[in-house]
């Protein structure tokens, strides 16, 4: 299960990359498997322009997602697999969190690769350019048409993005709970609002599935909502050890199990029987 709970490393880790930020990507398919993937990917943009200011931008001007680029788009469907087109986008709001939605169309889901991380434009735009993190398996699908049709979601087997410690290096000091929670309270204000989200859904009739984690047809691969996973009622050593010190990808995998706020599947594949 190692390799599953990666994935959800780094999707933790993708959104601490960029500030305060919000990244859905939900992939619809038919049962002729075919389909759409919708994208939003916004950030809070006075949070981003402090940011700018901060690192010497007096004017506090910044390049922001709420003016999509067709061509970055385009690209990134290409980088989804062959067919994947761009189908639309458009400006989209949330509150304070500004930049667009995006819908791409695939006639073959066997040949479409997700991510679920912020894609190219907004990674070169953010203040952390240059820190992505390497692993960027993605989610892949097998399907067969049928009666039911069947679709098989393979989540990637990553390289845990934490390196174990080596034989002689030394011991590591571990943090005092006043350090560790002021590291989790600055955490908590800089990324007030953001959220990350992975998820399937099918058209017609759900007959079954293997899937732990949906609403109903739509099936919740990963998500990381971290107003709630930050909250006072999470601040156990679980969770204050994901502040930097000695986190691992089984201390994860336990909040998954019970800490609101990180949910999804765990399993290396999620099988769905559909009409």
């Amino acid at each position: 299960m190692r390799h599953v709970v990666s994935f959800f490393v780094v999707l933790f880790l993708a959104s601490t990359l960029s500030g305060c930020i919000r990244v859905s990507t939900h992939v619809t398919v038919r049962p002729d498997g075919g389909g759409n993937v919708t994208e939003r990917v916004l950030m809070n943009m006075a949070y981003m322009k402090t940011m700018m200011t901060a690192a010497g931008d007096a004017q506090g001007k910044i390049q922001t997602t709420s003016s999509p680029d067709r061509k970055r788009l385009e690209k990134s469907a290409a980088a989804m697999g062959e067919g994947v087109r761009l189908k639309s986008f458009r400006n989209y709001r949330e509150g304070d969190f500004e930049g667009y939605e995006a819908v791409y169309s695939f006639s073959d889901i066997n040949r479409l690769k997700v991510s679920g991380r912020p894609d190219e434009n907004v990674e070169q735009d953010s203040p952390a350019q240059g820190n992505t993190p390497e692993a960027r398996e993605p989610v892949l699908f097998r399907f067969s048409k049928g009666s039911p049709s069947k679709l098989v979601i393979v989540m990637p087997e990553e390289k845990s993005v934490i390196e174990p410690a080596k034989k002689g290096d030394p011991p590591s000091t571990p943090p005092t709970p006043e350090q560790q929670k002021l590291s989790l309270a600055i955490i908590r204000e800089v990324f007030k609002g953001t959220r990350m989200t992975l998820s399937v859904g099918v058209e017609g009739s759900l007959v079954s599935t293997s899937a732990v984690c949906r609403e109903g047809s739509r099936i919740i691969l990963a998500e990381v909502d971290f107003d709630r996973l930050l909250g006072q009622e999470n601040q156990d050593s679980a969770l204050l050890n994901l502040t930097g010190y000695g986190s691992s990808p089984d201390s994860v995998r336990d909040m998954l199990n019970r800490v609101p706020g990180m949910r999804g599947e765990t399993g290396r594949e999620v099988t769905v029987l559909f009409n």
